[in-house]
């Protein structure tokens, strides 16, 4: 494994300070140790907020299990994808931090990379708006509870074993496996927020650029990217999770740059 930038190192602090605090939030309010107190891990997550803002709007009814909260954090996650673009997924979701460094550990031991055919990966993106729609849809036909938490993969995994089903267990198997094959394959192709955090970057002011005329076309860019995307070929913002490998990546000429409104910064 090669020694990582500044920006990575950085990029990793930032990742495992948001999991080892959700972790501390799921673990007190499953185990429920004396003296202390937390939320359902729904409370913490944008998603509820999504599930539930149609029900609230239309009929002022909050989706059970989830809280008002949740529809605060989804404002504050949206504003944060306005600024930043898709660095939620990059720096900040919990299950994405462990999706990455379970295929971190799996390079280990098996150092194959596995890529999809850059038209395929492209087309299987949308299907992460299809589950955004069904869910959110499904939710708002029968407002009363959270219908698709029993294959939840973000709950089952911070539930640490307690309050699993079958179909939590087989789910949770499905996306480690994919994302043991794949790099951050439940993200790139299935994930619901990173579907709806997809959408909303499209007006994001953090925008990864291309200069054409320094390219070699080493595709040494294409190569780090952990969404298998081609950016010396096409910048799919709305895939695009603002790790900044591909940019690490470019040192020769620098032809990839990072821009926020328009005006470059690195």
């Amino acid at each position: 494994m090669k020694k990582p930038t500044l920006t990575q190192t950085m990029r990793y602090v930032v990742q495992w300070g948001m999991l080892l605090y959700l972790a501390s939030i799921s673990t007190t309010h499953m185990y429920r140790w004396p003296g202390t107190s937390a939320g359902p891990l729904d409370a913490y997550c944008p998603m509820g907020g999504l599930e539930t803002l149609l029900p609230f709007v239309t009929s002022g009814q909050i989706v059970q299990g989830t809280n008002f909260n949740a529809i605060l954090l989804l404002g504050a996650l949206t504003i944060l994808v306005l600024i930043f673009s898709g660095g939620f997924c990059g720096y900040m979701c919990p299950f994405g931090t462990v999706l990455e460094w379970v295929y971190k550990i799996r390079k280990l031991f098996w150092k194959k990379t596995v890529r999809l055919p850059n038209k395929l990966s492209s087309a299987l993106s949308y299907a992460r708006y299809g589950v955004l729609i069904l869910i959110v849809l499904i939710t708002f036909a029968i407002d009363t509870e959270l219908h698709f938490a029993h294959i939840d993969p973000y709950r089952a995994f911070f539930h640490f074993g307690r309050e699993m089903t079958t179909e939590l267990w087989i789910v949770l198997g499905v996306v480690f496996g994919l994302s043991i094959v794949l790099e951050r394959g439940f993200c790139a192709y299935l994930c619901p927020l990173g579907g709806y955090i997809g959408l909303v970057s499209l007006a994001g002011f953090t925008k990864i650029k291309n200069n054409g005329e320094k390219c070699i076309d080493c595709k040494l860019c294409d190569r780090a990217c952990p969404m298998n995307l081609t950016p010396s070929v096409k910048l799919e913002h709305h895939r695009c999770i603002m790790c900044f490998r591909c940019v690490d990546a470019c040192v020769g000429t620098k032809s990839l740059q990072v821009s926020l409104a328009d005006k470059e910064w690195r």
